[in-house]
C-alpha cells in the first residue's frame, strides 16, 4: 500500500475544492462544506492512505450536497473515448495495442489537478509507450490464465477497457468485470458498464465496492470475494488500485498512469508515464 507524502495533502484539499464546486452553488455552504473536509483530513492525515483519505473526503461532499458533482462529466468523458475509439476499431488491433489504449484511458481523471483536460489529448495520449514495460509477462500470464478479473476505474476511461475485455474474451477467456456499485470520484459504476453493453461480453459484472477510491478488500462484499480467490489473473486499472493492492499476495497487472509525484516515484519512473507492471 502508497504511504501518504506530504504532497497527499495539496492533492486531496484540490480534489475537495474541485468536487465541491461542482455540487454546491452557495459561497457560505461552499465554506462550510470545505471546513468539515479539512476537519476529516486533520483527523486521518496521514495516517490513512491517500485512497481511503481521499474515499472520504468525496463520500462527505456527496453527502452534505445531495449529489454525484461528477455525473455531468462522466456523461462527456464517455462521448469523447467513443468517439476516439470508432477509429481505433478500424485499426489491425494487437493484445498489446488494446493494452496500450487502456492504459492510455487511465488519463482520463477528474480527481487530479493536471489530468483534468485528458479529454482533450487523449490522442497524445494514445501515441506514448511504457516507462515500465511487462507487457510479454502480461501475455504470458494472459496465456496461462482460465479466468480473468478486471478491476476498472474511471469513466471515459471504461470505453477503453471495453475494447481490452473484448480482446480477452476473444481469447477464450471467463473475464468477470468488477466497477463500483456507487458513484464516487469519476469511477465507474455498475450502471456505466451495463450502459455500455458490458454485459454482453463478460461472464459476469460484479462490483468490489460501495463506493470507495481503490480497493480494500477487508471491505469487499463476500460475492466478490469468492470471484477474487479463484480468478487466476487481476487486472488493476487505475492509481487506487495501485495504492491499495500493490504488494497482495495475488497475480495481479497494473495498468495505470502515473499522474501524482508519490505514485511516480515509488514506481521510479516520471510523473506522467504510462505504466504495466506485476
Amino acid at each position: 500500500m502508497l504511504r501518504p507524502s506530504y504532497l497527499c495533502a495539496r492533492c486531496l484539499v484540490d480534489q475537495a475544492t474541485h468536487a465541491v464546486e461542482l455540487a454546491v452553488e452557495d459561497p457560505g455552504e461552499r465554506l462550510s462544506v470545505m471546513k468539515g473536509v479539512v476537519d476529516l483530513l486533520h483527523k486521518g492525515y496521514p495516517e490513512r492512505i491517500p485512497a481511503e483519505l481521499g474515499t472520504m473526503v468525496h463520500r462527505y461532499v456527496m453527502e452534505r450536497s445531495g449529489k454525484d458533482p461528477y455525473a455531468l462529466l462522466k456523461k462527456k468523458s464517455n462521448e469523447a473515448a467513443l468517439e476516439i475509439i470508432g477509429r481505433l476499431r478500424r485499426e489491425d488491433l494487437t493484445l498489446r495495442k488494446v493494452v496500450l489504449a487502456a492504459i492510455a484511458g487511465n488519463a482520463i481523471d477528474f480527481g487530479v489537478d493536471g489530468s483534468r483536460d485528458a479529454l482533450h489529448s487523449l490522442e497524445e495520449q494514445l501515441q506514448k509507450g511504457l516507462a515500465i514495460d511487462q507487457f510479454e509477462r502480461f501475455e504470458a500470464e494472459v496465456d496461462r490464465a482460465r479466468s480473468i478479473l478486471y478491476l476498472t476505474d474511471n469513466c471515459g476511461e471504461i470505453v477503453f477497457d471495453q475494447m481490452l475485455v473484448e480482446h480477452l474474451v476473444n481469447l477464450g477467456k471467463e473475464v468477470t468485470v468488477s466497477p463500483k456499485q456507487e458513484p464516487i470520484l469519476n469511477d465507474a459504476t455498475v450502471q456505466d458498464l451495463v450502459s455500455l453493453g458490458f454485459g454482453r461480453m463478460a461472464a459476469g459484472i460484479i462490483p468490489h465496492a460501495r463506493n470507495a477510491i481503490g480497493l480494500m478488500l477487508a471491505e469487499a462484499p463476500y460475492e466478490f470475494i469468492r470471484v477474487w480467490d479463484r480468478t487466476d489473473l487481476v487486472i488493476a486499472k487505475g492509481m487506487g488500485h495501485f495504492e491499495t493492492l500493490y504488494g497482495t499476495d495475488k497475480n495481479i497487472a497494473f495498468l495505470l498512469k502515473a499522474k501524482c509525484i508519490p505514485v511516480a516515484e515509488s514506481l521510479g519512473v516520471e510523473q506522467g508515464d504510462h505504466v504495466l507492471t506485476f
